[in-house]
């Protein structure tokens, strides 16, 4: 059974015991115990409980998987218990704290550790023998069953406070250096300082990538309830929490080396004391009700009252509540002439034809409204939806962060693109790429406000080949299947465009028997050219206009123009064996990465139509350090030579020419500089460190975008000058120094500028 289905049917179970017991609250209840719910009146009656307790962790890590309650983790909770019946309670909670584990394992050296931070919501049915149990009672054991959901976010510790890395010995000892290393010799001997700086699923110590940190669990409690006085009672009790991940502790019987875990789940268990206060008020002792209470009661008059002053006797009135001076039947109900199901009062137009559809203010819908209402009720993507939130000075305006971003998917590749396709998407002049992980990239093609636009730019791209191209959405960063587009959805919204700049109009004028008569010319005028016509209503109105043409022509100015077939001229900045840091092409505009199907990478920037544009873009990314960077034109699917293109001989290099399965490299490498990473601190070093520092020759301080301030020894060009000036940081004492490199300011990987160097 998969997860989706388990939980429906948990729930699904949840529902027909709710609803059974209710049922049977009512059907099989004493006519004693009824008489007293009808004294009270009460039928929801919480009680809210606030508890502390243990967290116990069950997994992978310990040779027993199993966590002693002395080194738990303390959590907390809060309920909100709603009773059934005299034996059945209806419970919400949430509850959070922090779960962990350390494990020291000199046999299979094997020593790994996590806190995680757990925050988790959920509901339960508990029972608590009641059918079995005298009514008066002080304590009353229970059982409960429930469902809920649950995040985790787990971090280790690797490092201690000075940035130095745990190595654990076989003599029991924690040092700096590995006991195999070459130099362990020199190690010290340091103490964990648990502070779980590391996040695990980021490290990635095991290849699981970007693992959900969320997931749902089935807890099971028992425990005892007992009574202090009517409003006030403690929980004593223990859960487990049965979840459905192997990931809390980051590790599972698919990681690797001595690192491998069980098979089972995670679980987790908490034991907790908690208080609770009953909200549902109880009727003082001695007060009773009954028939002495209508003893005074005319309930002649009762009948014969009318609390709407229609002429008709609430008793015999179905409409009760009509407003002051509206005509009604003899039913007391609104007169309706058109019985349109909107009464006259109401009814902006009251001569509908019989059968027509109406809307709220009886006005006859036509079929294009129909259909864009039916749009908008069966919407599940957000296709309608508009996020605005409010500005510190009072202005109202789009959350831009949140809008749909339509694009044309041209396709999605794991593997490299073959010569064929690649110099087809190249010859599309609004391409772009993006890397939706380490081995995907999407290809997409415009980027548009409307679906409308993005449709049409769809269109052209399948009257060009492109058979497979379908409209998309971008929002937070992730896409979405567009909804399909069609004639029924656009009158629909241009419809409802119109009626509510109309609207807007009659509300302004207060003309509101007008609304059926004006609505398309109005909205119409407005949007094509805000006639002068239509202002009727003098300043009002031509405010109304004003602002509905700004809106249009901020949705149009944000708009891309559909593109034309032609020549396109793009500057590319190499081609590479390996993919290279995002670091390196930081100040590149509208950068395009394709992989070939030979295993190239190929950067690319810009789109233009004519060579003169494209040139000045190449001189502006050979200042920015791309000194190779050269200019290709495509045209109709094929790449094309620039006389072809329409470019001019000026000089032999300016039309240089380069094949497409060539590796090139078009980065400076005088921007590649190599440095000497001595040491890495949280806070300040300490005071023997700072001694050490003054030792080595150019020693720098530098702060990381992590906040760490990073020692640093000189600045070199090439890469063994770095490595003389690191052998000799070792020899002053620096044992841990290492190689570190940068390109026009950008840290990138050691072996990428290597390769770079070439």
């Amino acid at each position: 059974m998969s997860l989706k289905k388990y939980i429906f049917s948990t729930l699904l179970s949840f529902t027909t015991v709710i609803v059974f017991s209710q049922t049977d609250t009512t059907s099989t209840s004493s006519s004693s115990e009824s008489t007293k719910n009808q004294n009270t009146g009460f039928i929801f009656k919480p009680t809210i409980g606030l508890g502390t307790g243990m967290f116990s962790f069950y997994g992978d890590i310990y040779d027993k998987n199993f966590q002693a309650p002395m080194v738990s983790r303390i959590a907390y909770d809060l309920h909100v218990t709603q009773p059934l019946t005299s034996y059945l309670d209806f419970n919400f909670y949430v509850l959070f704290g922090r779960l962990g584990a350390n494990e020291r394992n000199t046999t299979n050296d094997r020593n790994l550790n996590f806190d995680s931070q757990i925050r988790a919501g959920g509901v339960n049915l508990q029972y608590n023998f009641g059918h079995f149990l005298p009514e008066k009672r002080t304590a009353s054991p229970y059982i409960s069953l429930g469902i809920e959901s649950f995040e985790f976010l787990s971090k280790t510790d690797l490092f201690d406070k000075y940035g130095n890395r745990y190595y654990y010995w076989t003599d029991g000892t924690i040092r700096n250096i590995d006991q195999n290393a070459s130099n362990a010799n020199t190690a010290i001997e340091i103490q964990r300082d648990y502070t779980y700086e590391s996040d695990v699923r980021e490290s990635n110590l095991d290849g699981f990538g970007k693992y959900p940190e969320r997931s749902w669990a089935v807890p099971v409690s028992a425990g005892a309830l007992f009574k202090i006085n009517d409003y006030w009672n403690f929980k004593l009790g223990a859960t487990m929490h049965f979840t459905f991940t192997d990931y809390i502790d980051g590790v599972s019987e698919s990681s690797v080396g001595n690192r491998v875990g069980n098979s089972r789940n995670d679980n987790f268990m908490m034991t907790s004391f908690s208080l609770h206060y009953n909200l549902g008020l109880k009727k003082k002792q001695g007060e009773k009700q009954g028939e002495d209470s209508f003893k005074d009661v005319d309930f002649f008059a009762l009948d014969m009252e009318d609390m709407d002053k229609d002429g008709v006797q609430d008793s015999k009135d179905s409409c009760q509540g009509t407003p002051p001076n509206v005509p009604v039947d003899a039913k007391g109900c609104p007169l309706d002439d058109d019985e349109d199901g909107v009464p006259n009062h109401l009814d902006d137009e009251k001569e509908t034809p019989k059968g027509m559809l109406v809307d709220i203010r009886g006005v006859q819908l036509n079929d294009s409204i129909i259909a864009y209402q039916y749009s908008v009720y069966s919407d599940s993507v957000g296709m309608f939806n508009e996020v605005v939130y409010n500005s510190y000075n009072g202005g109202v305006f789009k959350n831009a962060a949140n809008q749909k971003e339509y694009m044309v998917e041209l396709g999605t590749f794991k593997k490299g693109l073959p010569a064929e396709l690649m110099t087809r998407y190249l010859s599309i002049n609004d391409i772009s790429s993006t890397n939706i992980d380490d081995s995907t990239t999407i290809y997409t093609a415009g980027k548009f406000n409307t679906l409308l636009d993005a449709e049409k730019r769809k269109q052209q791209l399948v009257a060009e080949g492109l058979k497979d191209a379908k409209v998309v959405y971008k929002q937070n960063g992730k896409f979405y299947d567009a909804p399909k587009y069609d004639s029924s959805t656009a009158n629909a919204t241009n419809n409802n465009t119109n009626n509510t700049a109309s609207n807007t109009n009659n509300t302004t004028n207060n003309n509101t028997g007008n609304n059926t008569n004006t609505n398309n010319n109005t909205a119409t005028n407005n949007t094509s050219n805000n006639s002068s016509t239509n202002n009727t209503s003098g300043n009002n109105n031509t405010t109304t206009n004003n602002t509905t043409n700004e809106t249009s022509n901020t949705a149009s100015a944000n708009t891309n123009s559909l593109n034309e077939k032609g020549v396109v001229l793009r500057v590319q900045l190499g081609a590479y064996k390996n993919r290279l840091s995002k670091g390196v092409f930081k100040d590149v505009p509208n950068l395009i990465e394709i992989k070939t199907e030979d295993g190239l990478y190929k950067y690319m920037t810009g789109s233009f139509t004519n060579f003169d544009a494209a040139a000045k873009h190449k001189v502006e990314m050979v200042l920015k350090g791309y000194q190779g960077a050269f200019i290709t034109a495509y045209k109709d699917g094929k790449r094309v030579s620039l006389e072809e293109a329409g470019a001019t001989k000026m000089k032999k290099e300016d039309l240089q020419e380069i094949a497409d399965n060539t590796s090139v490299n078009a980065l400076n490498t005088k921007l590649i500089v190599f440095k000497v990473q001595v040491g890495a601190f949280k806070n300040e070093p300490p005071a023997d460190k700072l001694e050490l520092f003054n030792k080595i020759k150019n020693v720098t301080k530098e702060t990381t975008s992590s906040g760490l301030n990073r020692y640093v020894a000189g600045s070199f060009n090439d890469y063994q000058s770095a490595m003389n000036a690191k052998n000799e940081a070792i020899k002053a004492g620096a044992t841990d120094a290492f190689i570190i490199a940068l390109y026009n300011g950008e840290y990138i990987p050691i072996q990428e500028a290597l390769e770079l160097i070439k």
